[in-house]
């Protein structure tokens, strides 16, 4: 959606006074019970690693960790241990799922629910920290796989249409337009009041007001970690380090009382997020099968066959995880970009046929023309389509364009009049592809004659992610600077008489 269209949809929220639902369908997935794990975070100010940690699956009591002082690391290690173990056995992760054969069984569909972009950073934190560490602890192989698995989950994250990691805040935006400032959409409880009970816009305002003073990051508000939580920090770290453990009992327990009300606040927002979603009349979009599926090989591809050779052991197939700190060449960068691209359009193209809003922003955009068939010649071969929106389409001689609702009609366009406001097509199929419906007719049937439809740009998503390929295999990038830093150099130097080496 364009920023204008944005823009004019809050505009029209704020004058009905309440979310306005975005598209005819629910455009993202949301899991069963048993495929949903909601995970968040509460750091102490100006640290990386987390200080306390819920998560449990929607119809489960939720599960606590929280240290006293994130700054003591085996402690906060303690913790994730734990975390770790649940996380993985969610994902199925062999060595922590005792009823999954890592030898023959395939990845499952499992989601991540996180209540504010915040805590998708921080799994990023947790990958630097963990994937590559070499703590002399009995269990820190649990580390290295939580690590690992927290890095690619964060990597998927960034992958258009994906349905694997879900940020609560931006699934709501996703499915609505909010009567709110795009800043204040960042939190979830704020979002969640406008979706509320309340029967008037001022109502409303008032209630999101009051919902994003409680906050949702990891972060917490630091006038109250001053007040409630700084005290009791430096209490416990009063006694020798060895001595806190048991000293330390009674304060490590207010601690755990004080950041348990901030992460429960934090999980149930989330738990409320996805109820909210499942009980949206509109239903989800057919598309998101498509995502569904494609979601589950791409993860399988970035982590589940990395876990099957560590596990085998292979030296001939070792694993070979994602890097922690993005692109490190050109050739990469190229890589990931076009991969991108191409995920952008594979989910348009999945949602906007299942979808007539989204039908309605690909047209203004201009990527598509809203048509009448006014002639089929040559037994089908041939149709004439006079369009009447928009004005100035994208369209191109040679371009392939879809019947919104049928993505398997495609035509290709053979000429463009923009004076008669007029196209030629030659339809791509010739027999029925589809067993029933409207669309189940032969490009020949002149019962297409008079038809309006939609027609859209059809982008070749696997054309992109093919180029992307062939950007990868690539040994150089081909511009020598970026390579120059990447070869030896020799270098002589003349060292003057006394000079040391």
């Amino acid at each position: 959606m364009s920023n204008e269209l944005r823009t004019t949809r809050r505009l029209l929220a704020w004058h009905e006074g309440h979310p306005l639902p975005r598209g005819e369908k629910v455009n993202l997935h949301v899991g069963d019970d048993d495929e949903i794990m909601c995970l968040s975070f509460v750091r102490m100010g100006g640290e990386s690693l987390p200080w306390g940690v819920v998560f449990a699956r929607p119809h489960e009591e939720p599960r606590l960790f929280t240290v006293p002082d994130p700054r003591d690391r085996d402690m906060v290690a303690d913790m994730m241990v734990e975390v770790g173990r649940a996380l993985l056995a969610h994902f199925g992760h062999p060595n922590h799922a005792p009823d999954v054969d890592g030898a023959s069984a395939s990845y499952e569909f499992r989601q991540l629910w996180l209540p504010a972009t915040s805590h998708l950073e921080l799994l990023h934190s947790l990958a630097f920290a963990y994937a590559r560490t070499r703590r002399d602890r009995p269990d820190v192989q649990v580390l290295r796989d939580l690590g690992n698995l927290a890095n690619c989950l964060y990597v998927e994250s960034q992958r258009p249409g994906q349905q694997t990691v879900m940020v609560a805040s931006v699934a709501l935006v996703t499915a609505f337009d909010f009567p709110t400032s795009p800043v204040r959409q960042a939190h979830l409880g704020h979002l969640l009041a406008w979706l509320g009970r309340e029967k008037t816009r001022d109502s409303r305002l008032r209630a999101a007001t009051l919902a994003e003073q409680s906050s949702v990051a990891t972060a917490l508000d630091p006038e109250f970690e001053r007040r409630y939580l700084a005290p009791l920090v430096d209490e416990w770290n009063t006694p020798l380090r060895e001595q806190r453990a048991t000293a330390g009992k009674k304060v490590a327990s207010k601690i755990a009382g004080v950041l348990g009300d901030q992460l429960r606040h934090r999980h149930s927002l989330t738990i409320e997020a996805v109820a909210r979603l499942r009980r949206d009349p509109r239903g989800p979009n057919t598309g998101l099968a498509e995502l569904v599926r494609v979601s589950v090989d791409k993860f399988r591809r970035v982590w589940w066959e990395h876990v099957l050779r560590e596990k085998n052991g292979d030296p001939d197939k070792r694993p070979f995880w994602p890097g922690l700190r993005g692109d490190l060449s050109a050739q990469q960068a190229a890589f990931a970009f076009q991969q991108r691209v191409a995920a952008d359009r594979l989910a348009m193209s999945a949602l906007v046929h299942g979808d007539r809003e989204l039908q309605n922003e690909e047209l203004l955009r201009g990527h598509g023309i809203r048509a009448k068939v006014i002639s089929v010649d040559g037994g089908g071969s041939r149709w004439a389509v006079a369009f009447d929106f928009p004005d100035l389409p994208d369209v191109k001689v040679g371009g392939t364009l879809a019947i919104a609702g049928a993505a398997k009609l495609l035509v290709k366009v053979v000429s463009v009049n923009l004076d008669d406001r007029q196209i030629v097509v030659a339809p791509q199929w010739t027999g029925a592809k589809y067993p029933s419906g409207p669309m189940s007719k032969r490009a020949g049937d002149p019962t297409w004659r008079g038809r309006r439809m939609v027609l859209l740009e059809d982008f070749p998503a696997a054309l992109t992610e093919r180029t992307s390929l062939r950007v990868h295999d690539r040994a150089e990038s081909g511009f020598d600077i970026l390579d120059y830093f990447q070869r030896p150099v020799a270098v002589e130097v003349d060292l003057d008489e006394g000079d040391e080496q």
